[in-house]
């Protein structure tokens, strides 16, 4: 990902570990039982592609977690694709970690996450400063309440209307 693309999301890319590290901590999570995890990952595929995921840091199973997400295919931004596939991630989570809270706070400044977001109908809760993760600068943050009854609203009506009528 580009250097432009990590700072604007707020990102500081000199703590961007390198490819074969990150992909080792990858790894080591896959096999680590829902219970028992702190951090889990959904990659966003389209036709085939991954275009994107998401992450669900801090986890406190059945309690709460912090959602992160990125469009990494910068062709693919603008298409809706984020909002269903957010969505999608953010139910998974609420099952997988039986969460009862999820926030998800991108950089004030950062449009794209912000409006898609509001676009799905989450309520921003404030805004603090503060560093979104491990990887980010101290930026201005909005709070998000991912709320589960939101998000399966949202698939919902994206399966209404892709169901042909007669």
């Amino acid at each position: 990902m580009p250097a432009r693309d990590l700072v604007r999301m707020g990102v500081d890319p000199g703590k961007v570990p390198p490819p074969a590290t990150l992909q080792r901590q990858l790894e080591a999570l896959i096999d680590v039982a829902a219970r028992d995890a702190d951090t889990a990952y959904v990659v966003w595929l389209v036709d085939g592609r991954a275009v994107g995921f998401n992450s669900l840091k801090n986890i406190v199973f059945g309690e709460r977690g912090d959602m992160h997400l990125h469009m990494w295919d910068a062709a693919e931004r603008g298409k809706g694709y984020g909002k269903t596939l957010f969505c999608l991630a953010a139910l998974d989570f609420f099952e997988r970690f039986r969460l009862q809270r999820i926030v998800c706070e991108p950089s004030r400044a950062n449009a794209m996450p912000n409006a898609m977001l509001q676009g799905v109908g989450f309520r921003v809760l404030g805004t603090r400063t503060g560093k979104a993760s491990e990887l980010s600068v101290v930026t201005e943050l909005n709070t998000y309440a991912i709320e589960r009854r939101v998000a399966e609203n949202y698939v919902a009506q994206r399966k209404e209307s892709d169901t042909p009528r007669a």
